[in-house]
């Protein structure tokens, strides 16, 4: 199938791309169905992924439900004599080969990346990295970190997450106390992308002040855009001229200069930087941080440019937004560590797929969602209707 012209897509065409064969091949690959009876990776593959998708809040329960509904086994094409309980899917998940999920998730969105791939509004190559957080009862997680000085007796589980366009490129979850800062967690995520994303843009909020972190990035030759704060303290090298329209959006673009910035105790990084210090239109001062200078033809990258690209930014919160409201992302399926990395794989992979609709249909996320629901369930009636010998096309005209 061509997508580069493809106007609309449907479920269907969708998960021509998340490939049967391959991922039975990689549960036979990973060993994920070691000492299984029911429970198989290929069967929970398909349950996390239909039980998320079908679910409005998905509990081990309704995952149950699902796994024992002969219509989830016609499909799917599983074993309809099999049936399972709820603890059972918790105890599976707790101990499955997390390989597994891990892969299949790294193919998929492989496939879909290639096929898929946005168009920027720029032209670079931007991946968004922020975290978000999830909340439970602390006596329920294995591991888990507390904020601020509440003692209200919760934890939570740090998501660290670049996106690619539409599409969730690589993940990472933080448990331990030490981080909770963002200093730590970002930059780590982005140095693992080193060899994957080596021309891309990353571009991060302000809450990596840590200005090791940006000679870290720099020394790896990874491009980023950032934000510091109002007060930050600099030497400037050179000024750099501003464009004669100095109006970005809502931004009045004041400086652009090439600094040397000071970090904690006023030490200073010998590493220069590009500071870009503008205005809102209530003349409070935002404050852009890269090290972005010129491009491969030595000239000048325009502050404008740097000044959008920070603006992506916010298309990571939008995704943060939806997976937690449409994909139940808010709350634990699994409160075992290995079940929530698990439950993150396939959650990703379901956001892929929705996400791809929402855009190629020209919908919102509660529309997609919705109307992958629907195809899901127009798909099974297909397979009823032939089974049974008749015709699809007199039931779905």
């Amino acid at each position: 199938m061509t997508t580069e012209n493809l106007d609309k897509v449907t479920v269907k065409q969708l998960l021509t791309f998340i490939p049967d064969q391959s991922v039975s091949a990689l549960a036979a690959k990973t060993g994920v169905d070691y000492q299984a009876k029911v429970l198989f990776g290929r069967s929970m593959f398909y349950l996390l992924l239909y039980g998320l998708a079908e679910n409005e809040r998905t509990s081990l329960r309704s995952l149950e439900d699902t796994f024992n509904s002969r219509r989830f086994k016609l499909l799917f094409n599983l074993d309809p004599g099999q049936t399972t309980r709820y603890n059972s899917i918790s105890d599976r998940l707790a101990t499955m080969n997390l390989d597994f999920f891990e892969e299949s998730y790294k193919m998929i969105y492989s496939l879909f990346h290639e096929h898929f791939k946005p168009k920027e509004t720029l032209k670079y190559n931007i991946t968004r990295v922020d975290s978000t957080m999830v909340t439970e009862t602390a006596s329920k997680l294995e591991k888990g970190m507390t904020t601020g000085i509440k003692k209200d007796g919760k934890k939570q589980i740090k998501y660290t997450i670049s996106l690619d366009g539409l599409l969730p490129s690589s993940v990472k979850v933080f448990t331990e106390q030490a981080e909770l800062s963002e200093d730590k967690t970002i930059p780590k995520a982005i140095l693992a992308l080193v060899d994957t994303h080596k021309d891309n843009v990353f571009v991060f909020d302000r809450g990596v002040q840590n200005r090791q972190a940006y000679v870290d990035l720099d020394e790896k030759e990874l491009r980023f855009v950032t934000r510091v704060r109002t007060n930050s303290r600099s030497k400037v090298i050179e000024e750099l001229l501003l464009p004669v329209n100095r109006k970005v959006g809502n931004l009045t673009i004041l400086k652009d200069e090439w600094v040397y910035l000071y970090g904690s105790k006023n030490k200073r990084v010998d590493v220069p930087f590009r500071l870009i210090t503008t205005k809102d239109e209530q003349d409070k001062l935002i404050l852009f941080v890269t090290n972005m200078k010129e491009d491969t033809d030595k000239e000048l990258i325009p502050v404008q440019d740097i000044i959008m690209i920070y603006k992506q930014r916010w298309d990571i919160e939008v995704f943060f937004r939806f997976i937690k409201q449409e994909l139940n992302f808010s709350h634990f399926l699994s409160t075992n560590l290995n079940g929530i990395k698990i439950i993150l794989y396939m959650t990703l992979i379901l956001a892929m797929l929705i996400h791809i609709y929402k855009k190629h249909n020209n919908v919102g996320y509660k529309t997609a969602k919705r109307r992958v629901k629907m195809e899901l369930e127009e798909l099974l009636t297909i397979i009823i209707v032939e089974a049974c010998g008749g015709n699809p096309d007199i039931v779905l005209r």
